[in-house]
C-alpha cells in the first residue's frame, strides 16, 4: 500500500493545533499554496474529515481553513478499517453535520461498503466524498465507486480530486500520490470550498 512522508493526523476532538507532521525536509507553512491563494478561514466545528495519508498531508492546512475541524486520518488507512471506529467517534461528538470521506489511496472497496460506512454515521448529514489520484490498478475502480455513490446517496457531493489534480503535477512528491506543501494547500482549499457549498 502506498505510504508517504506524512505520519498521522488523528485529532477526533478537533483540538487546537496541528496533529500531523510535515514531511521531513519541507516547509509546511499554511498559506504557501499555489493557484489563486487559500480560501478565507471558516468555522470547522461542524465538520469531520476521515481519510488516509493524503488527508494527513492536508491536515495542517485544513485546520487553518476550518478551525475546530475533527480529523481522523492515518497513513495506510483503508475503508474497511473505519466502521469499527465510528461508535467511538460518535461518542466523542466527532461525527458532525458535514463529513468529508477521503479513502481509496490504499485499496479498493465496493459501493455497498461505502454506503454502509455512510449509513453508520447516523442521522442525515452532508457527506463530501473525495476521489483519488493514485498510480495503482484500483484507481479507476475507486473513482467509479465514489462517483456512483455520490450520485445516489442523499446529501452527498463529490470533490473530483482526480480531475482537479491533473493540472497540478508539480504539487506531488515523486510517488505521484502524496502532496508537497503547495499541493496540500491546494487540496485543503478544494475541501474547504466543498464544505462551504455543503453548509450554504
Amino acid at each position: 500500500a502506498p505510504s508517504g512522508p506524512g505520519t498521522s493526523a488523528a485529532d477526533p476532538a478537533g483540538s487546537a493545533g496541528p496533529a500531523t507532521s510535515a514531511p521531513a525536509g519541507t516547509s509546511a507553512a499554511p498559506g504557501s499554496g499555489s493557484g489563486s491563494g487559500p480560501a478565507a478561514p471558516q468555522a470547522g466545528t461542524e465538520v469531520t474529515a476521515i481519510g488516509d495519508s493524503v488527508l494527513v498531508d492536508a491536515a495542517p492546512y485544513l485546520q487553518k481553513l476550518l478551525p475546530g475541524i475533527a480529523i481522523d486520518a492515518k497513513v495506510g488507512q483503508q475503508l474497511y478499517q473505519v466502521p469499527p471506529t465510528i461508535p467511538t467517534l460518535r461518542a466523542l461528538g466527532a461525527v458532525r453535520p458535514v463529513v468529508i470521506i477521503e479513502l481509496g489511496t490504499n485499496g479498493p472497496y465496493s459501493a455497498a461498503q461505502l454506503v454502509d460506512l455512510l449509513d453508520s454515521l447516523g442521522p442525515p448529514r452532508h457527506v463530501v466524498l473525495v476521489n483519488t489520484r493514485v498510480p495503482r490498478p484500483w484507481e479507476q475502480q475507486v473513482n467509479d465507486t465514489i462517483a456512483a455513490v455520490a450520485r445516489t446517496f442523499p446529501n452527498a457531493s463529490l470533490v473530483d480530486w482526480y480531475a482537479a489534480s491533473a493540472t497540478h503535477p508539480d504539487d506531488f512528491y515523486p510517488d505521484g500520490v502524496h502532496l508537497d506543501p503547495a499541493g496540500a494547500q491546494y487540496y485543503a482549499d478544494l475541501l474547504a470550498s466543498a464544505v462551504d457549498r455543503a453548509q450554504g
